[in-house]
């Protein structure tokens, strides 16, 4: 009986100790993984992949002329190859910057959200209007990026958009300014929304050898958008459960009210790809969770960003399931009293604006809201580029 009472002793402890070495198996995986993926810290981006790039231009099939794409390619760990796209809105294009002859002042890339891709007419106009060579990049398994057995969205780090952004802005610069010497002095500006100013933080921090003149993060996905107890115990958990299943599907999630705010055959005044940017949210997956997660504690943890940041956020949240006009002026996919508390932490030279009346992305809120939103971002950034 003694013995029978030794061994039910010692069975969870040899059960835990098996589990701890799968979890330390496990997590020292991933740690070499996520190593893997920023060998390319020091940024030497190879000509032959530059001018592979632009030997494929062509006008984008979605925005039609000016707009050109160019297709990059990357294996960032040795592993899978990624699949990305830059668009660029020639330099000279909008009527006013054709009337005034305006000359280069420096180069701005947008990176967007999740679920999203750059459709955004307005917002290159207003760039290369106030003198900025414009670019934009779909993510690889996002926008016009994605193959369709694709997990659309989808990623397991930030870190795997490292080696398409550092490719994206040696191309944008290559196209902007033919002279390498000359492109490395032209100012070099980031602006992202959602997901993309969650990763765009974490590349401008780790990529400290670039001298990025600003950053502009408009409502950055710098938390969750659920309560305190899913948040900081709920989610932390699954993210740990992640780590043995991280291609466990979660389906869509999140009503489908922001995109009536913005369609413009619904409630909106926009018309986009909704194959692209769809009003369902694409199949969430545990890796995805898990990699979002690690993002947003590495910013809680504090940043140490070198570069002037500008973070813009609305002035109230909708997070109603049923349809209520409040998503006509609110953020109606995060809390933007999140964004304000973590603003701070993404490094010492912050700034944040709060734009009444502001939508998610506040590029696409009703007229005057997002004119105040392009004067707060183009003011920032003329006190900046030198």
């Amino acid at each position: 009986m003694k013995k029978i009472k030794i061994i039910v002793m010692i069975i969870p402890l040899v059960l835990f100790f098996i589990a701890s070495a799968v979890y330390v198996k496990f997590s020292n995986a991933e740690a070499m993984h996520e190593v893997e993926l920023d060998s390319t810290s020091v940024i030497d981006v190879h000509p032959d992949v530059i001018e592979k790039s632009l030997s494929h231009v062509q006008t984008d099939m979605e925005l039609g002329e000016p707009f050109r794409t160019y297709p990059i390619e990357t294996n960032p760990d040795g592993r899978e190859v990624f699949h990305s796209t830059l668009i660029e809105y020639p330099f000279g294009s909008s009527p006013r910057s054709a009337e005034q002859n305006t000359s280069l002042r420096g180069i701005i890339l947008y990176v967007h959200g999740y679920n999203d891709y750059f459709f955004q007419k307005e917002l290159a106009e207003k760039a290369d209007s106030a003198g900025f060579a414009f670019f934009a990049i779909d993510l690889h398994y996002c926008g016009r990026s994605f193959v369709s057995d694709e997990p659309r969205s989808d990623m397991r780090s930030v870190k795997e958009f490292y080696a398409e952004l550092d490719v994206a802005i040696e191309l944008g610069k290559k196209i902007a300014v033919d002279d390498y010497e000359e492109a490395e002095r032209v100012p070099f500006v980031i602006m992202a929304h959602s997901q993309g100013g969650l990763i765009s933080s974490l590349y401008v921090n780790d990529r400290s050898e670039q001298n990025f003149s600003a950053v502009v993060l408009n409502s950055p996905f710098l938390d969750m958008n659920f309560n305190w107890f899913l948040r900081k115990i709920g989610l932390p958990v699954l993210s740990e459960v992640a780590l043995f299943i991280p291609d466990f599907s979660v389906d869509s999630t999140g009503d489908p009210n922001y995109a009536y705010s913005l369609l413009k055959r619904i409630k909106g005044e926009w018309e986009y790809n909704e194959t692209l940017k769809s009003v369902e949210r694409p199949p969430m997956y545990l890796g995805w969770l898990r990699a979002i997660m690690n993002a947003q504690n590495r910013v809680h943890s504090k940043l140490k960003m070198k570069s002037p940041v500008l973070v813009m956020r609305g002035d109230c949240t909708a997070d109603d399931e049923q349809w209520t006009d409040d998503y006509m002026h609110c953020d109606g996919v995060l809390n933007v009293d999140h964004i304000e508390e973590w603003a701070p932490y993404l490094g010492e030279n912050v700034t944040i604006k709060t734009i009444h009346d502001g939508l998610h992305d506040l590029f696409l809120s009703r007229k005057d809201v997002r004119d105040l939103a392009y004067q707060e971002a183009f003011s920032f950034i003329d006190a900046h580029v030198k």
